[in-house]
């Protein structure tokens, strides 16, 4: 409580404070205006004397008034903000302002000043107002990166001194919980040396002494021209010492992906750092958040249930269902068919883990497909071959946002009818596969929210579809997901709903929100079941990122244009996003650059790293994971799922970059391939 207290106090001083300087500061801007117009110019008039001594008498008055408007305009709750152009513009409307009465005062009560006077002091009052919150704003920066530092938990050692290293460096820096204690140069040339107060140590002679001495917790390895020997001596120490170690393009990599990526700063060198996917968060998102918390749900409430009815229109579907993940969501989805312990889903080889862990989840076996030759799709021959009197499922994959051939697949599952055997017995699993008498067709729409095909929405396609709101995805709700289906002849849309409740709360007969009526606290559990609904926090977001969704979807759509003009001038493969009937989510931009194996990959990579762009692979296929491995899967029966990753790069595309960083990664991406190729 005393903290607080004191933290409110320091607040009030400084806002006090800023409001003293402000009356000053109008004051004396009008004031210099008065001397330069008239005194230092040399073009003395009389009647500036009388109005200098009038101003003294109304200066008082006239700084409360200014206070007054600055207070109007919110200069004072956001001047520890200030750094953008939203704060900028509402310093410059308030002194406008200011500026209109003071013209308006002193041709009623005063005499009539030259518009050189006004004009002057408009533009004096301006630098001085700004400059101070300016000069505020970066004191609070400079605090705050010292209070970070100081605050750091996890020391972090360096091991690179180059361009990778350094850019190495900034990132971890963006993480208050780790530090970097010290950098370690692979040659001798750096003896006794500091590089931005930290300790550069030369060599890898003394590295167990140093991780000790320093208390190293984890290593990046950020040196490309170290050697095989070099690494393997590295991560020995770090393995006999408990130290996490990991190369610094896997660093960059699980950032991107992580719940917070990385900000856009300038580094060191001068040149831009665009990071690879950061969300899009506007102050509507932020204030909605805020009614949320104040209102008293801040769990499964009634901002939840919009953000569904919303999803649901904007899918053409009659139900979708907020829960916490895509994983969740496909997960619910196989259980609510009744797929389990000794069914058979199809997946594709290609893709991220979530597409088959969820089938896992659940107790079925995951058989894997090959992509098409050069496509990150199944090879929907191979689909209907796989399929057994044991497939309940196959999944498809929306990849980068663009929906697959489901006119394919539909044909795959159909031509496989007859092998169909349907769950016996009368629960919601059984009657569901017994009314579709056929493999259902599950999408995996992670990416592809807002996507196009044919004519219909992504979410009215598939049998089931399950979509992502993670915090890298087009449209976030920080972590989120949602399930939606098809309607289903037979089956009550009403009773698939509750049980998608039931299965996400516990087996709760009874939310949160059912529970607030009057006298209605009795509830049963009807099954031991999961925990993985959606919070009304979450949904917060989620409503104000679907008011701008269409418009953040269009200009993904402008970035791609520019990014497929620069692969065409190289001769380098990409997805194609939009074409007669269809039109992506824009949620990926993977490119596939030819006559490069994975070391030439990797060099691109870290070329576009040295520049400050931060790129991705999408995806390592899942036989090559150790996981599915165990499973008994090899990489060498999915020649075209490896064919397609080993020369694939995916660059940052999203809508926190402006047109000028686009222009800058084409730049970078075509040096970075010219220069390797």
């Amino acid at each position: 409580m005393k903290k607080t207290r004191n933290l409110f106090f320091r607040r009030n001083a400084v806002k006090a404070l800023m409001m003293i300087y402000d009356a000053l500061a109008v004051n004396i801007a009008y004031f210099s205006a008065l001397v330069l117009r008239y005194y230092v110019t040399f073009e003395f008039n009389p009647d500036a004397v009388v109005f200098l001594n009038t101003f003294r008498k109304f200066a008082p008055y006239y700084g409360v008034i200014c206070v007054a408007v600055f207070y109007v305009f919110r200069l004072y709750n956001t001047m520890w903000k200030f750094g953008g152009l939203r704060d900028l513009n509402r310093i410059i409307l308030a002194c406008i302002v200011t500026a209109l009465i003071q013209i308006l005062g002193t041709r009623i009560f005063l005499i009539q000043m030259s518009e050189t006077y006004y004009v002057l002091g408009f533009v004096i009052q301006v630098a001085l107002i700004v400059l101070v919150r300016f000069a505020y704003r970066l004191y609070l920066l400079e605090r705050n990166t010292a209070e970070a530092k100081r605050k750091a938990s996890t020391n972090v050692m360096v091991i690179g001194i180059g361009g990778v290293g350094q850019f190495a460096w900034n990132q971890i820096e963006q993480d208050g919980s780790m530090k970097v204690a010290c950098v370690v140069s692979s040659n001798e040339e750096w003896p006794n040396q500091y590089l931005n107060g930290v300790p550069v140590i030369s060599g890898l002679n003394n590295l167990e002494q140093v991780v000790e001495k320093k208390k190293i917790r984890y290593v990046i390895i950020a040196d490309e021209t170290l050697t095989e020997e070099d690494n393997k001596k590295i991560r020995s120490i770090c393995d006999n010492k408990n130290i996490e170690v990991q190369d610094f393009i896997e660093f960059l990599q699980s950032s991107n992906d992580a719940e917070a990526p990385i900000a856009v700063v300038d580094n060191t060198d001068g040149h831009r750092v665009i990071p690879f996917s950061p969300p899009d968060i506007t102050d509507a998102e932020i204030d909605e958040v805020k009614r949320a918390l104040k209102s008293g749900w801040i769990t499964t409430g009634p901002r939840t249930k919009e953000l569904e009815r919303k999803l649901a229109a904007y899918c053409h579907t009659s139900k979708v269902v907020c829960l916490n993940s895509a994983t969740a969501a496909e997960e619910l989805n196989f259980r609510i068919c009744g797929i389990g312990e000794g069914d058979e889903v199809i997946v594709p080889a290609y893709t991220y883990t979530a597409s088959a862990s969820a089938a896992i989840h659940c107790g079925a076996k995951v058989v894997f497909v090959d992509s098409q030759k050069d496509n990150c799709e199944m090879d929907y021959d191979k689909v209907a071959a796989a399929i057994t009197e044991r497939t309940k499922a196959v999944v498809a994959v929306d990849l980068g946002g663009i929906v697959a051939d489901y006119d394919k697949l539909f044909a795959a599952v159909e031509s496989k009818r007859n092998l169909f055997q349907p769950k016996q017995g009368n629960d919601l699993g059984a009657r569901i596969q017994q009314a579709v008498g056929r493999v259902l067709v599950f999408a995996d729409c992670a990416h592809a929210l807002g996507a196009r095909w044919h004519g219909k929405m992504a979410g009215e396609i598939a049998d089931f579809t399950d979509f992502s709101f993670h915090a890298v995805k087009n449209f976030t709700t920080a972590e989120g997901g949602a399930s939606t289906w098809r309607d289903i002849p037979g089956i009550d849309n009403e009773e698939m709903y509750h049980q998608y409740q039931l299965y996400s709360l516990h087996g709760q007969s009874k939310d949160a929100l059912a529970k607030t009526k009057v006298g209605a606290w009795e509830y049963d559990i009807i099954g031991p079941w999961y925990k993985c609904n959606m919070t009304d926090i979450m949904a917060a977001i989620g409503l104000k990122q679907f008011d701008r969704y269409e418009g953040l979807m269009q200009r993904r759509h402008n970035i791609i244009k520019k990014y497929d003009a620069v692969c065409d001038e190289l001769g380098v493969m990409h997805l194609t996003h939009e074409g007669k009937d269809f039109r992506s989510s824009g949620h990926l931009y993977i490119t596939r650059i030819p006559g490069i194996d994975e070391a030439k990959r990797q060099e691109i990579i870290v070329k576009m790293a040295e520049m400050g762009v931060a790129t991705n692979v999408h995806y390592k296929p899942l036989p090559m994971m150790t996981a599915y491995k165990e499973y008994g899967w090899d990489i060498k029966d999915f020649p075209n799922a490896y064919d397609y990753y080993h020369n694939l790069i995916t660059l940052p595309l999203h809508t926190c970059l402006t047109d000028e960083d686009v222009d800058y990664v084409c730049e970078c991406f075509k040096k970075a391939v010219k220069g390797t190729l």
